[in-house]
């Protein structure tokens, strides 16, 4: 799955298979769409599955271009690499999640109408009657596969509950499965794929997680150049859903998600969920996905003084001991070759994303270290944050950051650097 730390969006291109991709284009190959398909994202058949048959109702095959939508550590690619890919890889990129909450795309990119719905879910053993996080008991373990920012900071909102965190899906359903631990958080394409392997499987439950950055519409990426091919794929679309097909080309990774469903209930085996096409149920249109943050990224005031110098001193001290060999000493994560994401920057503090303080402090004090959840002090949360939000153009004031501030500060997390 994208990282919106990515959750969540990203990963390595396989050289050869590129080039024969655009080596065919530049050859003028007749009515065939070049398409990236990231093979570890757990929608990947689905969307080939959909590309294919909106591309042959316009009269056009298919050319795949594989690739592996995570880089070094297992965390999602860095955004900008999908422009490089539309440029030169493909026409296409398919299975792209978008927020529906705050929709934001890469940049220098473009989507297509999005042609299906997914998200997280929460998922409990067949028999269980609670299916929703306030509903656990006070000390109930919750899985969750991976660190990705939006289903992490659910972890923060709810005190009842502690967090374990599993290096596989997999590993997760099987403890969840076990007994071992109560519930788990995770996307929903990647519990439809556990239950579906061969072999016994235990009944599951799962849940529509309620709130923002848990809906997320499925798209196709595109550069400027490849617009016509983008139409292609839009009208396929349109044709599809006119002829009642497309529902049964998204099983089983559909969600209810669309605009106007119900979002807020499921206890249905994943594999058996309500199908969603991503429509707008006013018109019966699919929805046409824009990035909410184009007009406002570069719309935003003086930075406020949260921290005092002195508790950013001691915050970089701390950072290049606990955090550094995974985000790397600039805090430029994987574009510099480390496996975690970027600490800084627009991409980490985009104003679409809706981050607020509280939701990065809590992240990071209570999420990190990976390794060791929760286990820095107090201070060294506080201050590590300091050091974060200097990084990102905050000032030093005179006032110190406190951690039960900071554990409640809606103050929007934004880039202020040049």
């Amino acid at each position: 799955m994208y990282s919106p730390f990515n959750k969540g969006a990203y990963g390595v291109l396989n050289a050869a298979l590129i080039l024969s991709a655009v080596l065919a284009h530049r050859v003028g190959v007749a009515a065939a769409l070049s398409v990236c398909v990231d093979h570890a994202n757990p929608t990947s058949t689905m969307d080939l599955r959909v590309t294919q048959a909106a591309a042959k109702t316009q009269g056009y095959s298919v050319r795949i271009v594989p690739f592996v939508g995570f880089g070094k550590g297992g965390d999602g690619l860095p955004p900008g690499r999908f422009a490089k890919m539309a440029q030169s890889a493909c026409q296409l990129i398919v299975g792209f999640p978008v927020d529906v909450s705050h929709p934001n795309l890469p940049p220098d990119v473009a989507a297509t109408s999005a042609y299906a719905s997914t998200g997280f879910v929460l998922v409990r053993r067949g028999n269980s009657a609670k299916m929703s996080l306030g509903e656990l008991a006070r000390g109930s373990e919750v899985g969750i596969a991976q660190l990705d920012t939006y289903a992490g900071l659910l972890f923060s909102t709810h005190p009842n509950i502690v967090m374990h965190v599993y290096p596989k899906d997999s590993l997760m359903l099987a403890d969840l499965e076990a007994k071992r631990i109560a519930a788990a958080v995770a996307w929903q394409p990647s519990i439809a794929i556990y239950e579906n392997r061969p072999g016994h499987r235990a009944p599951l439950r799962v849940a529509i997680m309620p709130g923002e950055h848990m809906l997320w519409n499925l798209v196709a990426l595109f550069g400027q150049q490849s617009q016509e091919a983008a139409n292609v794929f839009d009208r396929g679309l349109y044709e599809l859903q006119s002829k009642g097909q497309l529902q049964r080309l998204i099983e089983p990774y559909s969600q209810a998600a669309a605009t106007g469903a119900e979002r807020n209930s499921a206890s249905r085996s994943a594999a058996h969920l309500q199908d969603a096409v991503a429509w707008n149920m006013n018109d019966m249109r699919l929805i046409k996905v824009a990035d909410s943050g184009a007009k406002t990224k570069s719309k935003h005031g003086k930075a406020p003084a949260l921290y005092t110098q002195e508790q950013a001193k001691k915050g970089a001290l701390a950072y290049y001991q606990n955090c550094a060999m995974c985000h790397a000493p600039l805090l430029d994560g994987q574009s510099a070759g480390y496996s975690g994401p970027a600490l800084k920057g627009p991409e980490f503090a985009d104003p679409s994303y809706d981050f607020h303080l509280s939701d990065i402090f809590n992240f990071v004090a209570k999420l990190m270290p990976a390794a060791t959840p929760g286990s820095l002090t107090h201070e060294q949360d506080v201050e590590i944050m300091a050091f974060i939000l200097q990084q990102n153009g905050y000032p030093a004031g005179s006032k110190e950051l406190v951690y039960e501030e900071a554990e409640k500060s809606k103050v929007p997390i934004r880039y202020y650097g040049e």
